[in-house]
């Protein structure tokens, strides 16, 4: 099987106030009709995922090849530590 790569996301906030969306790693506060770059991990987050199902916060655009990396740099999961491997 192919494995899948994913990308982060363009949101954008549709509402008349202000949003905030507190995720694993940081927290957004979006403005009105401000559009903010997601990780393709905090896409994943149940608490934007509820947003963007009732519509406070609209899908832009996937992010392009070069915006992922740049995201994903910025805002990624960091490395975890490797433990030694046991022989």
């Amino acid at each position: 099987m192919i494995p899948r790569n994913r990308k982060g996301m363009i949101i954008k906030n549709t509402n008349k106030k202000t949003i905030s969306v507190k995720l694993d790693g940081r927290k957004l506060d979006i403005q009105p009709g401000e559009q903010v770059s997601v990780t393709a991990d905090e896409v994943m987050d149940n608490a934007l995922r509820d947003l963007l199902q009732v519509r406070d916060l609209a899908i832009v655009r996937p992010l392009t090849d070069d915006e992922n990396k740049e995201v994903q740099k910025k805002f990624g999961s960091k490395a975890r530590k490797s433990k030694p491997k046991k022989r």
